[in-house]
């Protein structure tokens, strides 16, 4: 788990708000929940079941009206 302020640059030098971000590597989700504070969306991937359980819930209050069960 990184730092929210080491991101937040990335984020909104690379896209705006509306955007989707992409997180090849998710880990605990730190770029994807910077994302979603600053009116992005997230895409998220990892190999480890355990790191996206672990970002899923992480990422769930700024989920919004988006959810798994969705199309």
């Amino acid at each position: 788990c990184y730092p929210e302020t080491l991101v937040e640059p990335c984020v909104l030098a690379g896209s705006k708000s509306g955007d989707v971000v992409l997180d090849p590597f998710i880990g605990s989700g730190t770029t994807a929940l910077v994302s979603l504070k600053f009116g992005r969306r997230a895409i998220g991937i990892d190999l480890k079941p355990e790191y996206l359980a672990m970002a899923q819930q992480r990422l769930l209050p700024y989920a919004g009206d988006y959810s798994e069960d969705e199309g």
